[in-house]
């Protein structure tokens, strides 16, 4: 990979004296990586292990892929790791490292390297913790120049030169730091459980805001509101005088005016809930289906084109967006589209529009996602996997809706029994038709609204401090390593023996280990040969004497 990405030792002018440079390739008696071949994975057997087996300075094995007892020997015949080696990732996501703490066998795949300590003045968690800082300043350069290691080769683990302390320092560093660990790991486990809180206090939230506990206070001040029963007479009666009305423009336009009023006769009242086998509600509120509140100026429950409607062939880079799942999120209305069309395909679809104000659920996929379609949107189409809802105004507010759909025990329920039976959750206009809503006044509607959006923005708040603590805690995890390979997280002691020492006594330790191994393979090696002499010098030879 080059000198570059290795630690230069100018730029770190502040090593303490006793310290010294060492390579990886001096310290260690074995740099090899895994199998290079995918092998015959097993349903049991030893486990093989890969990247993904290697995460937070620990090996799991609970994920793990198996291969037969015979290739394991094979493979182990090259790369063995054993208790007290250490395991590095070079490929995909690079920069793991892990201590083997267990007896137990395993092979690793390619993407990880095995470094097998040359001797036991090696401390293998001195060495990782080393690595470890040495690659996050490496990542760190990069991030500047843009640049990024894609892979760590053999020869580039060998030629790596890490600073390395006195023995006994090694020790109190190692110490120092997984005391830090700790405590920052503490902290850590406190900020990742905050989101799943805050998860519980927006539901806690919306369950008050819908049993009517939110609001109690707000009632008590505010006595005379119009009660909603009454706020559903007049829609109804207003819905009513609407259909009259559009009739009598039908008979107009046909020449036909009415002689008396039987035609009246013909409007269907929309049905009410049967109210003795529901919850007890707030006096001032009551139960509604959603058919009444829609809007009378154009389709108050609209299900996205299907079919021949709306093919791939009709998808344009740009031009008018059509809304899909992808826009909806559990904060709201996100502004992206995966899908555009064009004017014509826009004007034959403008059935399918969907405007500022209106509601949009997912129907398929992420069932009963929602949110309210934002102003300054312009033109836009709903796809196939959503259902626009359009409302009659002053009736539900849109934001009331989606909050009581996502947090409202009694509608979720509904929504679960109506959707049980089917393969697959699936929401339609059928079950929406059929969903009972618990209605408030429409003031008290705002306020509700009101004190959950502001409840929620407070729970915003926290989630965003916790990701800035946790990336600030990232960056004191980074800092205590770089702080510690400087020289500066523990003391010194100057009768500690100088590095220099120890990785000259590591050589030579290394150099005699090597020697035996080289002895012992040159005698294997003569041994064979000599019985395989034996061997043929005993075999009997026949003659052929030619002799007729």
């Amino acid at each position: 990979m080059g000198d570059k990405i290795f630690f230069n030792r100018h730029k770190l002018t502040n090593l303490p004296d006793s310290w010294c440079w060492a390579s990886l390739d001096e310290l260690m008696k074995k740099i090899v990586d895994g199998s290079h071949h995918t092998p015959t994975y097993t349903d049991n057997g030893i486990p093989f292990l890969s990247v993904k087996d290697i995460r937070n300075g620990q090996i799991y094995f609970d994920n793990c892929k198996y291969i037969s007892v015979e290739e394991h020997k094979i493979l182990c015949q090259r790369c063995n790791p054993e208790y007290g080696d250490l395991l590095i990732t070079k490929s995909g996501t690079i920069g793991r490292c892990a201590l083997v703490k267990t007896k137990r066998e395993f092979s690793l795949f390619v993407s990880v390297a095995l470094l097998k300590p040359a001797t036991h003045d090696v401390n293998p968690s001195y060495i990782s913790l080393a690595f470890q800082s040495w690659f996050q300043t490496i990542n760190v350069q990069n991030d500047v120049t843009g640049t990024a290691i894609k892979n760590f080769h053999l020869v580039d683990f060998k030629q790596l030169k890490l600073p390395i302390a006195p023995l006994n320092e090694q020790r109190r560093i190692v110490a120092k730091i997984e005391a830090l660990k700790a405590r920052s790991q503490r902290v850590k486990d406190a900020l990742e459980d905050i989101p799943q809180l805050l998860d519980q206090f927006r539901q806690s939230v919306l369950a008050a805001a819908f049993r009517g506990d939110l609001t109690a206070d707000w009632r008590e001040q505010n006595p005379n509101v119009e009660p909603a029963p009454v706020l559903l007479e007049r829609i109804r009666v207003e819905r009513r005088r609407h259909w009259e009305e559009a009739e009598l423009e039908k008979m107009k336009a046909s020449g036909k005016l009415p002689k008396n009023d039987k035609w009246k006769e013909k409007y269907e009242e929309p049905s009410t809930p049967d109210m003795i086998n529901l919850p007890l509600l707030i006096e001032s509120w009551t139960y509604s289906f959603l058919k009444p509140l829609f809007s009378q100026k154009r389709t108050g429950l609209k299900t996205g084109p299907f079919g021949s409607l709306l093919k791939k062939d009709d998808y344009r880079t740009y031009g008018i967006p059509v809304l899909g799942i992808e826009n909806i999120s559990s904060t709201g209305f996100i502004n992206k589209n995966k899908i555009y069309i064009d004017e014509a395909k826009a004007t034959e679809l403008a059935d399918y529009d969907a405007q500022e104000g209106d509601i949009i659920i997912s129907r398929s996929g992420t069932v009963g996602e929602v949110c309210v379609v934002p102003s300054g949107i312009g033109e836009t189409r709903i796809s196939t996997n959503l259902i626009r809802v359009s409302l009659a105004d002053n009736t539900i507010l849109p934001d009331y809706f989606c909050f009581s759909f996502r947090g409202s025990t009694f509608i979720l329920n509904q929504v679960s029994e109506l959707c049980s039976g089917s393969t697959r959750d699936f929401l339609n206009q059928a079950i929406l038709n059929n969903l009972i809503f618990p209605i408030p006044p429409l003031e008290e509607q705002k306020e509700i609204v009101r004190r959950i959006k502001q409840l929620f923005e407070f729970s915003e708040k926290i989630e965003y401090q916790v990701t800035e603590k946790t990336q600030l805690l990232e960056l004191l995890n980074q800092s205590i390593l770089a702080k510690a390979f400087r020289g500066e997280l523990v003391p010194q002691d100057p009768n500690d023996e100088p590095a220099s020492v120890l990785v000259e006594r590591i050589r030579i330790e290394r150099d005699k280990l090597e020697t035996k191994t080289v002895k012992k393979s040159i005698v294997k090696t003569s041994t064979r040969r000599t019985k395989k002499a034996q061997a043929q010098a005993e075999e009997p030879v026949q003659l052929e004497l030619g002799l007729e």
